[in-house]
């Protein structure tokens, strides 16, 4: 799709750094909570986009996106208040399973953000993406509420109220510990692999070379990796000991000039007439069980989606456009989880995304007949630009979670890159 920039991306780009002033100067301590004028600025000026340049497909998502939002706001959130009230006129305990994403200690009061929230009394359940639980501080050490950590409270309840399309819930008398979730027998096997992969890491590899090898081969870190994640985050080079969309693509083209060379060695398997396609079949398939194997991360979930549907366009002869990838790959992730849109490597990988995407405009095109030197001259603009939308999209997110944005980040993306 051809479009002149400035005809096309003004009033957005316009329309864009006003509200992230704004929202900015509102919200500049909480921002990693995306509030609901976060997800209201994004849906509107994706529908924006889509309806100036005919996307439908997108479009289509985008409504999709926001009729699941609004039936958790309007639908689920009051029944579950409801429901939750009557058992505190009851003086029922309830039991509640998340994960935790943020702990804050204000006073006497522990407040924790909880993710993915199952809500159980009895056999009744309710599932939330979200939910904010109150508790009076107690001789408990505190730093036992630590972020990620699957988090199982029983208790009663003195009050609940919703506060910025959050449940809010206050505890009079609560107990916690770990939640434990059932193990089918291929977690079981997938664990017992990295396992394994892990031990002969340990074995072979020096503390600093495990502490990123670890991260980029298995996403996992170790406990020597904490001091190196430290000086990557301190110079916003920390995506990448994040396995993403560089990692899955540079995997993808190894698994697939492997199983091309390998079918070289067959002239019957490299004459059949679908031999394009089923190479690039097998080597899907490869990435998937990487996939499998570090436990799917948001990054590396969202890198092989989009590499999927792409590739699915191409083998069926259909247009393929990478937005309507982007699009549909987040959808599905909303679909299978809202509580991911709350989730910051879901935020920092579909922005970062999407501004490369959306600047694609300004990427100069380099063409057969170039000259070497012109050839490097473009490649080096094309850095320059994709660093340069990079920054622009995610800054508010960083700046909200790490504190501080580092100046050096920009050059180091472009050696580093």
């Amino acid at each position: 799709m051809q479009f002149k920039w400035h005809k096309t991306g003004l009033i957005e780009l316009t329309f864009l750094l006003a509200a992230l002033i704004w929202i900015s100067f509102r919200y500049q301590d909480t921002l990693n909570l995306l509030h609901p004028e976060w997800i209201i600025l994004g849906l509107g000026l994706g529908f924006l986009w889509c309806l100036r340049h005919k996307l439908y497909l997108p479009l289509f998502l985008l409504l999709l996106i926001a009729g699941t939002l609004l039936h958790q706001w309007f639908v689920v959130l009051p029944n579950s208040l409801k429901w939750l009230q009557e058992e505190i006129s009851a003086e029922e305990a309830i039991m509640l399973n998340g994960r935790i994403q943020e702990r804050i200690v204000e006073n006497d009061t522990i407040r924790l953000q909880l993710n993915s929230v199952d809500v159980i009394k009895g056999e009744q359940k309710q599932w939330l993406p979200e939910a904010i639980l109150s508790f009076p501080e107690t001789s408990r050490r505190i730093s036992s509420f630590y972020r990620g950590r699957k988090l199982q409270v029983i208790g009663r309840l003195d009050h609940v109220s919703i506060k910025k399309n959050r449940l809010n819930l206050a505890f009079s008398e609560f107990r916690y510990r770990n939640a434990i979730s059932p193990q089918t027998k291929l977690s079981r096997k997938r664990n017992s692999w990295v396992r394994q992969l892990t031990d002969r890491a340990e074995y072979h590899l020096s503390n600093q070379a495990l502490a990123l090898y670890l991260p980029l081969t298995l996403a996992k870190r170790s406990y020597d990796s904490r001091s190196t994640a430290k000086i990557f985050q301190e110079t916003g080079m920390a995506h990448l000991l994040a396995i993403s969309g560089l990692h899955i693509g540079l995997i993808y083209g190894i698994i697939l000039g492997l199983v091309r060379w390998l079918g070289r060695l067959s002239n019957r398997f490299l004459e059949h007439p679908r031999f394009y396609g089923i190479t690039h079949l097998i080597s899907l398939t490869g990435i998937w069980l990487y996939l499998l194997l570090i436990g799917m991360p948001t990054p590396a979930f969202r890198a092989v989606c989009m590499l999927s549907l792409l590739v699915a366009g191409r083998l069926l002869g259909q247009v393929h456009h990478p937005l309507y990838a982007l699009f549909a790959t987040a959808f599905f992730f909303i679909f299978l989880n809202p509580a991911v849109i709350y989730e910051v490597s879901f935020q920092l990988s579909f922005i970062a995304v999407l501004f490369i995407l959306w600047f694609l405009p300004l990427y100069p095109h380099s063409h057969e007949n170039d000259v070497f030197w012109k050839r490097i001259f473009k490649y080096g603009m094309i850095s320059i630009a994709i660093t340069t939308a990079v920054m622009l999209g995610t800054w508010p997110v960083v700046a909200s979670i790490f504190g501080r944005i580092s100046l050096e980040t920009f050059w180091l993306n472009l050696i580093m890159v």
